[in-house]
């Protein structure tokens, strides 16, 4: 009878552990659902999205052989890429699906946080402190919130996937799960480059088990280095080729070590303090006393999880965990605009967040008297938490208020002036956009950019002049630019300074011959002089591109027509009408190639259609027509 009570109880005790566990999983994921659904209602930005998803054909065009064999601004990112063609097309290109599922990759990219900790024989309170941290803290919101960012939540599913997965190896001891762990770091590689620190991260899953460093255990981590080495070397090429790496052009080296200790302190101070939440933050025109000074307390702290090696495993796995996975992203060898980016804590935080909640732990244990006041004095600071992450999240509801936020923290941000002033001209306000550039170029009389972006409005104005000193500006900071070759190619065209046009073009197509504004540009400088068979080769182009374009097929006939082969041009007419049937232009055109045919009866057919579109015909041709019928 005893020996049934006893199970009975032991039982009972089974299930009001696995209670309380599902009840703290359940609780953080419900928190942070709670803060992070209402993203479903924001825009996109013109934050890279516009680069990477709207503006990108291989996105729109579900394009898998582009997504996998091209690269966006130097990255290569194909599984992120990928799921984000699938959630365009199944929203037909709004954005709330896609803020959807980084919401829920963030959901269960946070319950593998809890089932990992779990795992480790880590308590429920620190389990749960640092899965709730890790959903809501402040420092998420651009990883979530930021559309492009389903980098950041898609290569940390993968990466606590593949954790969790080498987890269950070492704890079952079956191959089956260090295979399929491999599985998910690969699919992790394909997502973010930023998944490279993960063989180090195992490492230190090795020192928490207490595993042996022998032979064995290093050489059975070579396939995880193998795959970081060729895509982190990979990357750093894409990103050169690109121009976007920056080693040493803007600061030295020696003071590029500076920016790297400097960051590694604000991460870490954020962790607990995260104010001046910005979705940009400008490097500093000098590097100051601060940066130099920042080395020694960065020294200090990289130090304690070597010495602390024996003593207390929670400060070297979590202090470990957080340096190994933020030391390559301290823009000691800089990447775009990486800068104190909040989304590289993603994955790093967790470790400051295992030494906080070891630590409220402990002074639970030590001052267990005031275990209530310590657990309130916790929950307080989570409320506040969780409404810093709501504020910083507001900021991301749209262009506006993406880049107003950036200015109220940097009023001196050129490129937050410039990315609202592109949004400005993107709905025809110019007025504002003209202001915004203004201010940008008015802070960094070098961006380039913002002198484009200005150009394109003096462009579109007629006023050609301005628009050429804008551009030659823009040039003098960013020669290969070929947008602004390009476009400084269309206002020579427009200038009739058609030698210098065509240098400017032929110099983008080097560079990019795929452009399709160079090849429209430079086909329009082609038909100006009257070079008709070269504007057919460039259009072609453009069209292999650009399939649906009705008015380069229009003007494609055009050249045929005036090169006398009228069944090209027809041809072409016709494919300009099928896509768009309401273009009187196109219906004029062909009914001229029809006459050059003797086709009256078509010709007379198309003169009317035309004129019932509202395009303006000589009623003398149709009279003529009706007459010679």
């Amino acid at each position: 009878m005893k020996t049934k009570n006893k199970n009975k109880s032991k039982k009972a005790a089974e299930k009001t552990g696995f209670n309380r566990w599902l009840a703290g999983a359940v609780i953080a994921l419900a928190i942070t659902f709670a803060v992070f659904i209402p993203t479903v209602k924001y825009e996109f930005t013109n934050w890279d999205d516009d680069i990477n998803i709207y503006e990108n054909e291989n996105v729109t065009n579900f394009d898998v052989k582009g997504i996998f064999t091209e690269r966006v601004i130097g990255n290569y990112n194909p599984l992120s890429n990928l799921s984000m063609a699938i959630d365009y097309r199944l929203a037909d290109g709004k954005p709330w699906l896609l803020h959807l599922n980084n919401v829920l990759l963030h959901l269960a990219t946070t319950l593998l946080v809890f089932i990992i900790l779990k795992r480790m024989g880590l308590s429920l309170t620190i389990t749960f402190l640092v899965t709730l941290l890790f959903g809501i803290h402040p420092l998420r919101v651009e990883s979530v919130v930021w559309v492009t960012e389903r980098k950041d939540v898609l290569f940390g599913f993968f990466y606590l996937l593949s954790l969790l997965l080498y987890i269950e190896y070492h704890l079952q001891k079956r191959w089956l799960f260090f295979a399929l762990s491999m599985v998910a770091f690969v699919f992790s590689l394909l997502s973010k480059i930023q998944a490279v620190s993960l063989p180090l991260s195992i490492l230190l899953v090795d020192y928490w088990f207490d595993r042996k460093f022998d032979f064995k255990t290093i050489a059975e981590k070579m396939p995880y280095f193998i795959g970081s080495l060729i895509t982190g070397l990979a990357g750093v090429f894409f990103l050169k080729e690109q121009g976007s790496l920056e080693t040493g052009e803007t600061f030295p080296l020696v003071q590029r070590l500076f920016i790297g200790s400097y960051s590694f302190m604000v991460y870490i101070i954020k962790s607990g303090f995260p104010l001046k939440l910005s979705a940009l933050h400008p490097y500093p025109a000098n590097i100051s006393t601060l940066y130099y000074l920042s080395m020694i307390p960065a020294i200090a702290i990289a130090a304690i999880p070597v010495l602390a090696f024996r003593k207390n495993k929670f400060i070297t796995f979590g202090l470990g965990f957080f340096i190994v996975n933020i030391v390559f992203l301290l823009q000691v060898v800089g990447a775009g605009q990486g800068f104190l980016a909040e989304r590289f804590t993603y994955i790093a935080y967790i470790g400051l967040f295992v030494v906080f909640a070891f630590a409220i732990e402990k002074l639970v244990l030590k001052f267990s008297g005031y275990r209530n006041v310590i657990y309130g004095g916790t929950a307080v600071y989570m409320i506040v938490l969780i409404f810093l992450t709501i504020g910083q999240r507001n900021s991301w509801r749209d262009n506006i208020t993406l880049w107003n936020n950036v200015i109220d923290k940097y009023p001196k941000a050129d490129m937050a002036y410039n990315n609202l002033g592109h949004h400005y001209r993107q709905t025809n306000n110019y007025d504002l956009a003209l202001e915004n550039y203004n201010i940008a170029i008015q802070y960094n009389p070098k961006n380039a950019m913002a002198y484009n972006n200005r150009g394109k409005i003096y462009f579109d104005r007629g006023k050609n002049d301005l628009a050429l000193a804008d551009y030659n500006n823009s040039l003098k900071y960013e020669p290969d630019n070929v947008e602004t070759l390009a476009n400084r190619g269309a206002a020579y065209g427009v200038a009739k300074q058609f030698d210098e046009a065509l240098v400017d073009l032929n110099r983008a197509l080097e560079l990019n011959p795929n452009d399709i504004n160079t090849l429209s540009n430079r086909g329009f400088v082609y038909y100006q002089t009257a070079n008709y068979q070269k504007t057919i080769d460039d259009y072609t182009r453009y069209l292999q591109l650009k399939p649906n374009d009705t008015d380069i097929m229009n003007t494609v006939g055009l050249c045929y027509l005036n090169l006398g082969n009228t069944e090209k041009a027809i041809e072409e007419f016709h494919k300009a009408i099928s896509i768009n049937p309401k273009q009187g232009a196109y219906y004029m055109n062909r009914s001229l190639a029809f006459i050059r045919n003797r086709d009256k009866t078509n010709a007379l057919n198309d003169a009317l259609k035309a004129q019932q579109l509202g395009f303006q015909v000589n009623p003398a041709y149709i009279e003529q027509l009706k007459m010679t019928k």
